[in-house]
């Protein structure tokens, strides 16, 4: 059976609407403020981040993973495929906004002999997908290292192993 997983359409439109507003100013202000020099510079490198992040946001919107008993697949523009027993490692990071630890957002990595899959907890049924991904871990042997395993219990996921 294949689960797919795809990230939140309201996640998405927030990113692509942060993206698109940030280039906006950046190159708005280039364009009517006739800055000086190396503010253009700070400008112009702004203005290529916030592409790049509104760049992001339309590639996950194009990405779907995919899981099954065999391989865990990012299905898009950057697509990528990893049989479970290439799997090398397994990590699971919170990225707090707050000093109480109570906000943010945690990132999966899944490494495999020669790529990796990484994908955030805005993807809609995240802590489905990171215990499916740390059974897997745990059945072929791979070690997981304590922030993994205290992440991975923050979710309610246990592991035995």
């Amino acid at each position: 059976m294949i689960h797919r997983h795809r990230y939140g359409r309201s996640a998405l439109a927030l990113q692509g609407a942060q993206g698109l507003a940030g280039l906006a100013f950046a190159l708005g202000l280039l364009l009517t403020a006739q800055p000086a020099g190396p503010v253009i510079w700070a400008l112009a490198a702004a203005a290529g981040l916030f592409l790049v992040y509104f760049g992001r946001a339309i590639v996950r919107s194009l990405t779907r993973i995919e899981l099954d008993e065999r391989s865990i697949r990012a299905r898009g523009p950057l697509g990528a495929v990893i049989p479970w027993e290439e799997m090398r490692a397994l990590r699971l990071n919170h990225y707090s906004t707050r000093g109480d630890r109570s906000g943010g957002w945690m990132q999966l990595d899944v490494r495999g002999a020669r790529r990796s899959i990484r994908v955030d907890s805005s993807l809609n049924d995240f802590a489905a997908l990171a215990a499916a991904a740390g059974h897997e871990a745990l059945r072929r042997g791979v070690q997981l290292d304590d922030r993994t395993r205290l992440n991975l219990d923050g979710l309610g996921i246990s592991l035995h192993g």
